[in-house]
C-alpha cells in the first residue's frame, strides 16, 4: 500500500479546515488521503450529531479528492488514540497526520498528544518512518470562512443550469454548521 496521509474527523466545526486543508495536502504529496472516524459505541442506537457531521465531513472531503485527482479512503477506528491508531498509521504508512482544534488551549494539548503518539510510534517494531508530521488546525476566521466557501461551492458543472443537486445541499449543510457554531464563540 502507498504511503498518505491520516485526517482525524471528530465531528467538531474545526473540521472544515483540516478536510480542506488534508486534500490539498495529499494532491501536493503522494495523492492518498485517509479519512479516520471513531466508531459509536456499543448500544448507541441514535446517530449523534457528531456522526452526523463526521459523515458530512467524509463526503466533502471524498468530492474535493474527487476534483483533485486524490483518493479518499474512509476508516472507522474502535479509538482515535492508543493502540488502535498506532496499529492504523502503521498499517496504511500514515506518514503525516492532520487534525483539527477548536482554540489555543486545544492546540496545546493536541501538540502534547501528538509528541506523546510519535514516541509511541518510534517503539513500535512496525513504524517504518523516522518521525510523523502532523499538521494541527485551527479554526479559519470569518473572512477566510467566507473566501473558501464560494470556491468549495463551485465544484464541477456537473448539474444541469437551474438544477440543485444533492451535493450542493450537503455542501451548504456543512457550511451552515460551521458559520452558526463560529457566531456562538
Amino acid at each position: 500500500m502507498e504511503a498518505g496521509i491520516a485526517l482525524l474527523l471528530t465531528g467538531a466545526s474545526v473540521d472544515l479546515s483540516a478536510t480542506i486543508h488534508a486534500v490539498a495536502l495529499a494532491r501536493r504529496t503522494t495523492g492518498i488521503l485517509h479519512t479516520v472516524c471513531k466508531a459509536d459505541q456499543k448500544g448507541e442506537r441514535k446517530r449523534s450529531a457528531a456522526r452526523e457531521t463526521q459523515e458530512q465531513f467524509v463526503s466533502l472531503a471524498t468530492r474535493l479528492g474527487n476534483q483533485e485527482g486524490v483518493k479518499v479512503h474512509t476508516h472507522i477506528l474502535e479509538r482515535l488514540t492508543g493502540e488502535p491508531l498506532i496499529r492504523f498509521l502503521c498499517a496504511h504508512r500514515i506518514f503525516c497526520l492532520v487534525l483539527g482544534v477548536n482554540d489555543r488551549k486545544g492546540f496545546e494539548r493536541k501538540t502534547v498528544w501528538v509528541n506523546l503518539l510519535r514516541k509511541q510510534l518510534q517503539s513500535s517494531e512496525n513504524w517504518y518512518l523516522p518521525d510523523l508530521w502532523s499538521v494541527i488546525m485551527t479554526p479559519w476566521d470569518a473572512s477566510t470562512l467566507e473566501r473558501a466557501i464560494p470556491k468549495l461551492t463551485a465544484g464541477p458543472e456537473s448539474s444541469k443550469p437551474g438544477e440543485f443537486s444533492l451535493a450542493d445541499c450537503e455542501r451548504n449543510d456543512i457550511f451552515s454548521t460551521v458559520l452558526q457554531h463560529n457566531k456562538k464563540e
